[in-house]
């Protein structure tokens, strides 16, 4: 059933048609119209007007910005959701004699932007024409209606550059068009292409136990990334599992601002403890800002905001980090059931919305220290961590 959804969501797309895509990832889902921009007509503009309830934003892979040079568009809002949808500079042809208010102006720059005989030269700023970034490795990265817009454009043939709106807050889809959710792109994605590869394995004896150390690398990012492997994961009962992002403060210096380090040793010593199990090594510091950017959002908190806020000041969301990494990795592992030991309910739902089965969430209990006790707060009363 979903491959057919698929099938005709990408025979839509190339048909020039409308879709409906739907995060599911949300009790009352976000749902996107969603059309081909290489194929925009002003008779599909105006029905996707009818269908939606915002602007008409146009999605274009992140490799075709870049080649344009067409840059993004400072963060104007303290709204940290805002801050994750990379908007251009609106876009404008140079030699458009034509009225930029106009759709036909529109439908002109978009058809450009997914034409490859215009180059950076063809491009002017302003226009009529706001295009979002989609992030590098499309649904596979991020869950998102921008890279979902993208990823279906590129299954079907054409250019990657979409059109998309949002329509009203609903728990229904517009009727009448063919609907698609973002973890069925993902689903189709994974079983049809590959982003992260095994680089090589060797052995890595630890206190906590003889693990194998895998490393991976991520050829969107272009990071390299741990596996730490012990006994046989790949049996019944599923697998202990840590996804642990790189803390160089915690981990390495033994900083006692986080409990990234007592949490990545306790996971380590309850895997020894039992024989078997993975911890996942992913090179996302700060929550996927960086260290130099962490280092400015500890500076901030020492300001008296928390970290949530610390970040927001910063343009960032409260937590950049990508689950989509982890989850080829424990594919290429073949783990596809595992006892996820996180205190975080969103890195639950993250991996299960790649597909995989959490069939138990597992708290890491840290003793509280003066110095992260507010740390520690923050993360439950702001980011729903169970502690």
């Amino acid at each position: 059933m979903t491959s057919n959804k698929i099938d005709t969501a990408i025979a839509t797309i190339r048909a020039g048609g409308i879709i409906a895509i739907i995060d599911d990832g949300r009790a009352i889902p976000d749902i996107d119209v969603v059309m081909a921009g290489e194929l925009l007509t002003e008779d599909t503009m105006v029905k996707m007007r009818t269908l939606a309830e915002t602007d008409l934003y146009v999605p274009v892979s992140a490799q075709r910005l870049d080649d344009l040079q067409i840059n993004q568009q400072p963060p104007i809002s303290i709204d940290p959701l805002a801050r994750r949808t990379a908007f251009t500079e609106t876009i404008g042809l140079t030699n458009n004699a034509l009225d930029d208010t106009s759709d036909t102006s529109f439908i002109t720059v978009v058809k450009a932007l997914a034409s490859a005989d215009h180059h950076r030269d063809s491009f002017t700023s302003p226009g009529p024409v706001t295009a979002i970034r989609a992030g590098e490795g499309g649904v596979l990265r991020r869950l998102g209606h921008t890279e979902a817009a993208v990823d279906l454009a590129v299954l079907a043939g054409l250019a990657p550059v979409g059109v998309t709106a949002r329509t009203a807050p609903s728990t229904q889809p517009p009727p009448n068009i063919p609907i698609v959710s973002i973890s069925e792109i993902v689903s189709h994605r994974r079983a049809n292409e590959k982003l992260v590869f095994r680089v090589s394995a060797t052995r890595l004896p630890t206190e906590f136990g003889d693990f194998e150390a895998v490393a991976f690398h991520d050829t969107t990012t272009r990071e390299d990334h741990l596996a730490l492997t012990l006994g046989d994961i790949t049996g019944d009962p599923s697998p202990l599992v840590r996804v642990h992002s790189e803390c160089l403060t915690g981990d390495a210096l033994g900083s006692l601002r986080c409990d990234c380090g007592a949490q990545l040793r306790a996971a380590m010593a309850m895997i020894g403890a039992e024989g078997r199990g993975i911890v996942l090594y992913l090179r996302q510091e700060g929550r996927g800002i960086g260290l130099a950017n962490k280092i400015r959002a500890y500076e901030l908190q020492d300001g008296g905001l928390d970290t949530v806020d610390a970040n927001t000041h910063l343009g960032f969301a409260a937590d950049l980090r990508d689950f989509g990494v982890g989850a080829q990795m424990l594919s290429d592992l073949q783990v596809t059931n595992l006892r996820l030991l996180t205190n975080n309910p969103k890195k639950t739902e993250g991996f299960q919305a790649y597909g995989l089965n959490v069939v138990e969430q597992l708290p890491l209990t840290i003793t509280p220290s003066d110095h992260n006790r507010h740390y520690l707060d923050t993360k439950q009363q702001r980011m729903g961590h169970l502690l």
